[in-house]
């Protein structure tokens, strides 16, 4: 999900750079729709992302391993708040909606919000490398 305001700078032509644009697909088609057959289109060959626990192998394959059980678990969507570019680096301001999918009461049927930043660098318009700090 993107923020109806950066959407409306969106639509209005003011993000032509590929690797905002790789950024905004890539969060809302893998991270929101699920679309994980896509990854490759978005990420680099050599993709590397930080976030993964150290348990995980932390490219291409890891992260899909990674999503795959995370969607049995959690309902999850990213919405972009803000972002900039610095240098190769896309940084985005997020605010992450997550529920429980296994709930078998109501006490754990709440939404939780977390707000953070998820980093990405570029290369050749595709995401080489990814950090999350929430």
């Amino acid at each position: 999900m993107i923020n109806p305001e950066i959407q409306k700078t969106n639509q209005l032509g003011h993000f032509s750079n590929p690797d905002i644009e790789c950024v905004l697909e890539y969060i809302k088609r893998v991270w929101n729709e699920k679309r994980f057959s896509e990854i490759a289109v978005y990420l680099d060959d050599h993709y590397i992302d930080h976030s993964m626990p150290y348990a995980v192998v932390q490219n291409q394959q890891g992260l899909i391993i990674y999503l795959n059980e995370l969607a049995e678990v959690v309902s999850h969507q990213t919405e972009i708040v803000a972002l900039t570019i610095l240098g190769e680096l896309v940084v985005c301001h997020v605010r992450i909606s997550v529920s429980e999918l296994l709930c078998v009461d109501d006490s754990c049927k709440v939404t939780e919000v977390f707000y953070g930043y998820r980093m990405f660098r570029m290369n050749g318009n595709k995401i080489a490398e990814h950090w999350e700090i929430l």
